[in-house]
């Protein structure tokens, strides 16, 4: 079509036609001709490749909505196993913090209330991304939930008991595949002010004492899911009334490396540099949220592999609970 260019294009956008300026040569219009007329059979085969890739196209769209639209309901149902962000129990109140990396999180944060003044803290790490991760943290998470439901004491109230109950599981789960996580379980006792600890291959806690100091709880064990009948071992420490108990996963050192731009440290000494300078905060709920602001986590941190999940609980021991204790 000889034409006008801004005219033709304004009134027919998607016209798909070749269009040249009326002022064309003759000689190059004779060419285009026959250009256009030689290839007939090759436009009318890209038409039709054409064609076929935009249904793929658009068939792969489709499949992506319904993809996302899984994904949306997964992180719901996963969300909804979660407890309360911040909690009053027995003794004190808890602060936790939940962030994955994707819609879905490898990381578990669980608090039992195990009834007489006592409450179960859960915490795990499943290796690995998204839904697969995910899928393996929801079986910790039903596993421990289970043995609350049906009241089964003498496990809930043992760390050690506890965590050879998900070592179980992961591994009856598993079948073939090898599927591990890391997990950290304990027994807060407000009657008595100790706290009751098992690890599993999982970063010791941290507690800000009430006398302006921060230590590390030394925690060990196997991983979770690696070897049927794996012994797990459990230690008693004693908290006072102001203390601050700090569990969290693996993805809390990096992004705290990652905000100090402080290569020299490890991670788990970063982060307790981090928990000590942020002591002064009064509630649990308050330390929760500096920990977000100063490690940046209500924005993009990070891309690509260097992406996981976070997640911390926070745990401060209630004075006046304790007073109370005590005068009892």
């Amino acid at each position: 079509l000889l034409g006008d260019t801004f005219e033709f294009d304004r009134q027919y956008p998607d016209h798909g036609l070749l269009r040249l300026d009326r002022n064309t040569d003759t000689h190059a219009i004779a060419g285009t001709l026959l250009g256009i007329t030689h290839r007939q059979d090759e436009v009318a085969d890209l038409l039709q490749e054409s064609g076929r890739s935009q249904q793929q196209i658009d068939r792969l769209d489709r499949q992506l909505d319904r993809l996302n639209l899984e994904l949306d309901g997964a992180s719901r149902l996963q969300q909804q196993s979660l407890p309360e962000p911040s909690q009053r129990i027995t003794g004190g109140t808890i602060a936790t913090l939940w962030k994955p990396a994707g819609p879905v999180s490898g990381d578990l944060v669980n608090v039992l209330d195990l009834g007489r003044g006592r409450t179960g803290l859960l915490v795990a790490d499943s290796i690995g991304h998204g839904v697969p991760a995910a899928m393996l943290s929801m079986l910790l998470q039903r596993t421990a939930t289970e043995a609350q439901q049906f009241g089964h004491e003498s496990i809930l109230c043992s760390p050690a008991r506890m965590l050879e109950r998900l070592n179980d599981a992961l591994l009856h789960s598993a079948g073939e595949e090898t599927r591990f996580a890391t997990a950290l379980y304990a027994v807060f006792d407000a009657n008595a002010g100790t706290l009751l600890l098992g690890a599993a291959g999982h970063p010791a806690p941290l507690v800000a004492r009430c006398n302006g100091t921060t230590e590390r709880l030394e925690a060990h064990g196997p991983l979770l899911g690696i070897f049927t009948g794996e012994q797990f071992t459990e230690s008693s420490h004693h908290l006072d009334a102001g203390d601050r108990v700090i569990f969290y996963t693996d993805g809390i050192e990096q992004a705290t490396l990652c905000a100090r731009n402080d290569h020299s440290l490890i991670g788990g000494e970063a982060v307790r540099r981090l928990v000590h300078a942020l002591a002064d905060a009064d509630t649990a709920d308050e330390f929760i949220s500096q920990i977000q602001s100063t490690l940046e986590l209500d924005v993009s941190r990070r891309s690509g592999d260097e992406m996981d999940d976070l997640t911390m609980l926070c745990f401060d021991v209630d004075m006046t609970a304790n007073a109370e204790r005590r005068a009892a």
